[in-house]
């Protein structure tokens, strides 16, 4: 975890985290590094690394049907997925966090607590991050959205800052919510490919 933008000898890093590590985190990873490589954001001199965990993961976990079509639908590449459970030197490794819910944001706080400034739900750093100035640097743009976390007003209704687990759900509950994360993933995308290398 790097506390300011400026010289940077590894890989900008992602991690996305919910319970299993077989749905939402795995979800948000797969589009992410899918919106990103569209993007032109390359493997170059500060590549943006995207990778994913869960709090509860257990043995024997595979990603449901359900999402490995929910992943391919938005370009994702589901094949191969090992669920990874969540530890705090993967925690300390991101540079940005991205959890399914708030619950879960208080994991990665326990874990480590310094992670609390660069750790936001999904729904929370897309609505954040639409707010913040263009920077040319990832890191720089963490702090931003990270300086402003108390400017920006809260949803009405705080679950909005949630993405509902669809495991073991229906098909139209695992639609609703592959949308509702390539919608909220398209946005930090879009940031994220501002500030980091291009092809």
């Amino acid at each position: 975890m790097t506390g300011s933008s400026g010289t940077h000898e590894r890989p900008f890093s992602v991690l996305f985290v919910c319970t299993g590590n077989i749905c939402r985190s795995a979800l948000g990873a797969q589009i992410l590094t899918a919106r990103l490589a569209a993007a032109g954001v390359t493997a170059g001199s500060r590549p943006i690394a995207v990778s994913s965990a869960g709090t509860g993961v257990g043995q024997g976990l595979e990603m449901p049907h359900e999402v490995v079509e929910q992943s391919r639908r938005f370009g994702g590449s589901p094949e191969g997925h090992v669920p990874t459970p969540l530890d705090r030197d993967l925690v300390a490794d991101a540079d940005l966090i991205l959890t399914a819910t708030r619950e879960h944001r208080s994991v990665v706080a326990r874990l480590l607590p310094r992670a609390s400034r660069v750790s936001f739900t999904v729904p929370q750093f897309a609505r954040l991050v639409a707010e913040a100035p263009v920077v040319s640097d990832p890191w720089a743009l963490v702090n931003e959205v990270a300086a402003q976390r108390g400017a920006v007003p809260p949803p009405e209704d705080p679950d909005d800052d949630d993405i509902e687990d669809p495991y073991r759900r229906s098909a139209s509950t695992y639609a609703r919510v592959g949308d509702q994360i390539h919608g909220h993933v398209a946005v930090i995308a879009d940031r994220l490919a501002q500030a980091g290398d291009r092809a």
